[in-house]
């Protein structure tokens, strides 16, 4: 078993180690400056500040240091020989206010975590550590790792570790940004600053799968194949049943091994499960007939109709003193004039009705202008003779509404507009 394996497995729930923040000096020297004038720390480090016999330090804001000021912050006031505990993750400013104009300023950087990032171990190990978790990638002679996970607490140099209440108790020493060392029975091992993805590598336990092709198993090392073992891959082979997809929620299609799936290919179940499946048509028993699953021969209803053999004759229907198409040949006449000579109502003389529909065929909404000298009723039916829109004018003149069939399905309506010289019908296509 490998050492740093040993170092957070075995052994460490014995050991304890309070190990004192790491201490910095800071000298006010003669020469108007602070040296170092730029310190880097980390959280609960202590600084102490010497010479302050002429000498203070301030601590003060960013703009105040920017513009060599000394109006304290509130932070800490040194007036003679002595020391600052940090605690607070930042940059804190400080200044010598007798000297500030000849430049004695300086500055100290907390840092937070400064073992957080990807890490190589000089035994042959991967770490990543991330704010909350410690991950160990653990490669023994084969080409695949072993995964250990942690979560950690660190303070100062001492950090614990976590594992469903099992703490181990290590020592983080000679941090530098590019580099660290954990203490254990076994000795020292060093980390130094690294950079992988976990993701081009094989995890031991799924080193190896197997896909079929021409009825024969193929081995894939990189773990993508199709099956996860050689008899599963050989019954599926031999059997040579067909892989179906079915569409268990939007969006996600799940394979079905049997063949019992309701697609045949990833692509067909992946169009019909995304949750927006576009308009298409079929033409069955020379009718357009829309499928509802994307998958129809035409693309529009106008495409399917100039390709679909069938041509369904116009006939009328007298409904409600107004001729009506069902737009399936089934009508009582052949013709409008013929509907109108038996039908109550009468034709309109169009030299009193100046009528413009636009645009039709439309989407959803069709502008109607009309110019009457009688009042009037516009009604719009459906092919089965149901009304689904209807409004009275009071108005004599022109006349301008909208008629909204945004609601219906796409098809052909009949539009009847009623006076009192008679009845005018016209056709309205909803695409």
């Amino acid at each position: 078993m490998k050492p740093l394996y040993t170092l957070v497995v075995l052994l460490f729930p014995f050991i304890s180690i309070a190990q004192t923040p790491t201490s910095h000096n800071v000298d006010a020297t003669d020469y108007m400056i602070f040296s170092p004038s730029d310190l880097t720390i980390n959280l609960g480090d202590t600084v102490y500040f010497e010479n302050l016999s002429s000498h203070n330090a301030v601590e003060v804001s960013e703009e105040t240091y920017n513009s060599d000021g000394t109006a304290s912050n509130g932070g800490f006031e040194l007036y003679s020989d002595g020391y600052v505990v940090f605690e607070e993750v930042g940059t804190h400013y400080y200044v010598c206010t007798p000297h500030v104009q000849m430049g004695m300023k300086g500055t100290i950087t907390v840092q937070g975590n400064p073992i957080q990032g990807q890490w190589y171990a000089d035994i042959g190990d991967y770490v990543e550590i991330t704010s909350n978790n410690f991950t160990i990638y653990i490669f023994d002679e084969e080409d695949c790792y072993e995964l250990e996970e942690y979560t950690y607490e660190l303070n100062g140099n001492s950090m614990t570790l976590f594992d469903d209440g099992f703490e181990i108790n290590v020592e983080v020493l000679n941090i530098t940004p590019n580099s660290f060392s954990l203490s254990g029975p076994d000795g020292i091992i060093n980390l130094e600053s690294a950079s992988f993805d976990a993701s081009e590598w094989v995890e031991c336990d799924n080193e190896s799968s197997w896909y079929c092709m021409d009825e024969s198993c193929f081995e894939d090392m990189s773990g993508q194949g199709e099956f996860d073992s050689l008899e599963e891959c050989e019954f599926m082979c031999e059997t040579i049943i067909q892989i179906t997809y079915d569409c268990i929620s939007p969006g996600e299609c799940l394979v079905v091994m049997d063949g019992s799936g309701e697609f045949f290919t990833y692509e067909e179940c992946e169009a019909s499960c995304s949750g927006v499946v576009e308009d298409s048509w079929n033409c069955i028993e020379d009718a357009c007939v829309d499928p509802m699953d994307g998958l129809g021969m035409y693309q529009s209803l106008e495409e399917c109709e100039a390709n679909c053999s069938g041509v369904v004759e116009d006939s009328w229907n007298c409904i409600e003193d107004a001729c009506t198409d069902p737009m399936d040949g089934s009508g009582m006449y052949q013709s409008l004039e013929e509907c109108e000579a038996n039908c109550n109502a009468t034709s309109i003389n169009e030299t009193n009705l100046d009528i413009n529909i636009y645009p039709n065929p439309s989407s959803n909404i069709f502008n109607l202008e009309l110019n009457t000298d009688s009042k009037s009723e516009i009604i719009v039916t459906n092919v089965l003779g149901e009304q689904v829109y209807i409004e009275s004018t009071q108005s004599i003149g022109e006349f301008y509404t909208q008629i909204d069939l945004s609601n219906y399905s796409t098809g052909v309506y009949n539009l009847t507009i009623k006076t009192s010289y008679g009845i005018s019908n016209h056709k309205l296509i909803l695409q």
